[in-house]
Parts: C-alpha cells; sequence; structure tokens
C-alpha cells in the first residue's frame, strides 16, 4: 500500500472520521476516553492522570460541554483511591456546571446528587448527605409528575375507539 489513505480509499487529505460520516473527537473526549480504560482495568492513577489532562483543557473553554463530565469521572476517580474530600469538591463542581448548563432541577443531576449522597456519608457529613438526598429526591417526585402529565395530555388528546362486539 503507498498509504494508510489509500488503503482506505481516503481522498488525499480526507480523514478516517470523514470518511466514515463522523465528527473527529476532541482532545478533552480522547482524554476521557483513556481515562475511562484506565479506569476500567484497574488503574485508578493512570485514569486520574488523563481525567486531570482532560480537566485542564475543559476549563480552558467557558461553559466547555463535557466539564461536568470530566469532573464526575474524576471524582469517582479520586474517591476510588480513597480521597473523600477531593472527590466531595469535584462533585460539587461537577453539580455546579450542571446546574449552569442544564437548570437547578434537570433530571440529569440525580447521578451527581446520588454521588454527592454517597461521599458526604463517608466522610460522616450526614446533614449534607440528607440535603443532597432530599434535593434529589424532589427531582424525581418532579420527573414523576411530568411523565404522568404528559400521559395525561396523551390520553386528552386520543380519540376514542369503538370496539365491535362480536356475537
Amino acid at each position: 500500500f503507498h498509504s494508510l489513505s489509500a488503503a482506505f480509499g481516503l481522498n488525499s487529505g480526507e480523514t478516517l472520521h470523514q470518511f466514515c460520516g463522523m465528527p473527529p473527537k476532541s482532545k478533552v473526549q480522547v482524554l476521557v476516553d483513556l481515562g475511562l480504560t484506565s479506569f476500567k482495568n484497574g488503574d485508578s492513577d493512570k485514569a486520574i492522570s488523563f481525567f486531570e489532562q482532560a480537566l485542564a483543557l475543559a476549563e480552558a473553554e467557558p461553559q466547555h460541554e463535557l466539564l461536568a463530565s470530566v469532573l464526575m469521572n474524576l471524582a469517582v476517580a479520586k474517591g476510588v483511591g480513597g480521597d473523600m474530600g477531593e472527590s466531595a469538591t469535584l462533585l460539587e463542581r461537577a453539580l455546579a456546571a450542571q446546574e449552569e448548563q442544564l437548570g437547578p432541577s434537570h433530571p440529569d443531576l440525580r447521578e451527581t446528587l446520588q454521588n454527592l449522597i454517597v461521599v458526604n456519608t463517608k466522610l460522616g457529613q450526614t446533614e449534607k448527605a440528607v440535603a443532597y438526598m432530599q434535593r434529589a429526591g424532589e427531582i424525581e417526585d418532579a420527573v414523576k409528575k411530568a411523565a404522568v402529565s404528559d400521559k395525561i395530555d396523551q390520553l386528552e388528546g386520543a380519540e376514542p375507539k369503538i370496539v365491535e362486539v362480536q356475537k
């Protein structure tokens, strides 16, 4: 083969991502992927290193779309490594980033709140854990109410169906 591009049938200057119709991954996403792979393979220190590099890049851009995810992943890795204090700080930052991006009562905040409950419980900060638990419960209740409301709207908009009874 003259080149890898030729082997894949790519036009001059075309990347494999472009050829496949996929957007290229950002450096932040690549570092997160490497961190997740390292974490899954049991190498927390390596995962933390990748997540910290991703965090530095994500923080360089205002409101980076992956900031909350990077903070969450780093918090979990730090927590597994035994650094619960740092884990709590990172989770609180992740929650603030999610609130800014999604709003204060978005369902996606529940996972972060649940992690904060666990970490604060392990730190012996029961009052904080209970406050996060109450907030997660309020969001869960709002999600359930919205689902019921949507179902009622669907039923109200539905046409009644006549069913023939065969004798």
